[in-house]
């Protein structure tokens, strides 16, 4: 990837990666809505690293690093920038996990150890400079995200568009605020450990979806729709589900957390169970989509999908398919 001269050399395959790795340290330096676009740094940090190979591909992120710098430079958005740097390592992780060919878990875990120390080191500096910590802003955040949303639904009461039958009195939106404040003073151990499983798991599995598609040789990973749990989390769940029905504090709360951590793993073993199930079904892709979004657009899908997950510890849906299919 270096001319004679020893200089970089890109190719317009190249040139397509680097702008590809710069686009989403770039564009939310001046576009500051766009930051959820960090979110796939390490998806393509980690494509590319895998398909040019190690060498090419650090050639391509230095570049990239580089190239973002220089624009949150002239634009003057340095912390934006810095904080989509963040998310660089997790992209060396997922892909050093598969070169090696480590467990999709076990990389997982990694991915997810290296976020929990990343937020305890920016709360450790917010601590020591008297800044508010990543915590802090974080349930500011969603605290004037409640208002805000509790706050449209008098109006649109009033109007009589999309309401509930009987318009919201101040006392029921107060009340309501209260409870989901309560519930987030209460959750929000669970909620953090959730958006961190969610951030590296949908890296991890885009990542290896898109691998596959260039070439299923890249990633030595099994289809994702095959994952599952260890049957031994069911008694996790079990003790969680027992502390939460105690109601004696603290216990009930870190029922609370527990219960939401594991009804997750077990919502994303849940999605595995219908990926498998809708593929054996030769259900065309357009029609999947619109699975996928009808059951993400409610909470009752999400917890359909996290009592499939369970109920496959006995069942096992994906090995009966199998078997089906063996002569």
């Amino acid at each position: 990837m270096t001319t004679s001269y020893g200089g970089p050399r890109f190719t317009p395959g190249r040139i397509r990666a680097l702008a590809l790795t710069a686009g989403p340290l770039v564009l939310p330096l001046f576009a500051i809505e766009l930051v959820w676009l960090h979110t796939l740094i390490p998806l393509v940090v980690c494509y590319h690293l895998v398909v040019l190979g190690g060498r090419e591909g650090n050639t391509v992120v230095t570049w990239a690093l580089g190239s973002a710098g220089l624009m949150a430079l002239i634009s003057q958005s340095l912390l934006v920038f810095v904080f989509g740097l963040t998310m660089v390592p997790l992209g060396y992780i997922l892909a050093a996990g598969i070169r090696r060919g480590d467990a999709p878990s076990w990389t997982g875990i990694k991915g997810l150890g290296y976020v929990f120390c990343l937020w305890l080191l920016l709360g450790a500096y917010s601590g020591l400079t008297g800044g508010p910590s990543p915590l802090q802003v974080t349930l500011e955040s969603l605290e004037q995200s409640m208002v805000a949303a509790l706050g449209q639904l008098e109006p649109a009461a009033e109007n009589g568009v999309g309401a509930p039958a009987a318009p919201l009195s101040d006392q029921e939106l107060v009340a309501a605020y209260e409870n989901l404040q309560r519930f987030i003073s209460r959750a929000w151990p669970a909620l953090f450990t959730i958006s961190f499983i969610s951030l590296v798991w949908l890296n991890l599995v885009a990542s290896h979806w898109l691998l596959r598609r260039k070439d299923p040789g890249l990633t030595p990973w099994p289809e994702f729709k095959y994952w599952r749990l260890p049957e031994h989390f069911i008694v996790a769940a079990a003790l969680a589900l027992v502390l939460l029905l105690v109601r004696v504090e603290p216990l009930a709360t870190i029922g609370l957390n527990g219960s939401l951590i594991i009804g997750m793993l077990y919502f994303m073993q849940g999605l595995g169970i219908m990926s498998a199930l809708l593929a054996y079904w030769n259900v065309p892709p357009l029609l999947r989509g619109i699975c996928y979004a009808l059951i993400m657009m409610q909470i009752y899908g999400l917890l359909l999908l996290a009592l499939l997950g369970m109920a496959d510890i006995r069942l096992n849906f994906r090995q009966r398919l199998q078997k089906r299919d063996s002569p």
